[in-house]
């Protein structure tokens, strides 16, 4: 069986095993004001699982499944819904918040650490991980962003390039960044990550570092001009799944002086 399948299976006997988990609410305490806002923005459609279910379903199809993925965490995933409609508070935010509450649900539920009680944190986990990544972005809608907020050049070993960038994620959501380095002239000659990309929570940061030791053409020697540091980042109506990604920052560097023979 594929690993896909095997998820998705596991994704719903975990949904199954603890739909009946207990209904007890535990919201988060917030500022009164904030919260008044946040229940103005909340919609009849909100709950848990993708919106297309409750948007582009029969509501007879709906009312059937919809108990069993809201599971006791409805109101959690209200709540959570609506943090993403009003925007102010970042992605993180709205999605840290949604964890502890469920896992405080699980814990007045099931305190004494029953099968059920650890289903039921398994579940907790299963949602946040749904969100907490570049399809929670996508819903909680938004622009590309980021900056380089550090570099750090270095040639090593002997005659190769090696460049750390740190990127940081000044925006309010989730970002999914990449770093390129290209020749004076254009042509890229390294990437990090070299296959997928690297996701950066709201207001955190990570350092991702290219050369050209991957390279069994390009060295010091070879790339003679300035180099382009490059910075992108996926742009979130993708979803991430589309190799579409737009420049957020870019620097120019001087190659080294040392060690280029």
């Amino acid at each position: 069986m594929q690993r896909s399948s095997c998820i998705a299976l596991a994704s719903v006997w975990l949904i199954a095993a603890c739909a009946s988990a207990p209904g007890i609410d535990r919201p988060v305490a917030l500022d009164p004001a904030y919260a008044v806002r946040e229940t103005g923005a909340s919609k009849p459609s909100d709950r848990c699982g993708p919106e297309f279910i409750s948007d582009h379903m029969p509501k007879s199809l709906v009312a059937f499944i919809g108990p069993a993925l809201d599971g006791p965490f409805r109101p959690a995933c209200e709540r959570h819904d609506a943090c993403y409609e009003l925007r102010e508070q970042t992605q993180s935010w709205c999605d840290d918040r949604m964890r502890t509450e469920m896992m405080d649900i699980c814990a007045a539920g099931r305190s004494d650490g029953s099968a059920t009680g650890a289903l039921c944190r398994a579940r907790a986990g299963l949602y946040f991980s749904m969100v907490d990544n570049t399809f929670g972005a996508h819903a909680y809608e938004g622009e590309a962003g980021g900056r380089i907020a550090a570099l750090e050049i270095t040639a090593a070993p002997v005659g190769e390039l090696e460049v750390c960038v740190t990127a940081e994620n000044h925006t309010q959501l989730l970002q999914a960044y990449v770093v390129e380095l290209r020749t004076s002239d254009g042509q890229r000659f390294s990437r990090e990550p070299r296959i997928k990309q690297r996701s950066v929570r709201a207001g955190q940061s990570a350092v991702m570092c290219a050369g050209s030791v991957s390279s069994t053409y390009w060295n010091l020697r070879r790339l003679k001009g300035p180099v382009q540091v490059q910075l992108l980042a996926a742009r979130p109506e993708t979803l991430g799944l589309a190799q579409d990604r737009v420049i957020v920052d870019q620097r120019t560097i001087a190659l080294p002086v040392s060690g280029t023979n």
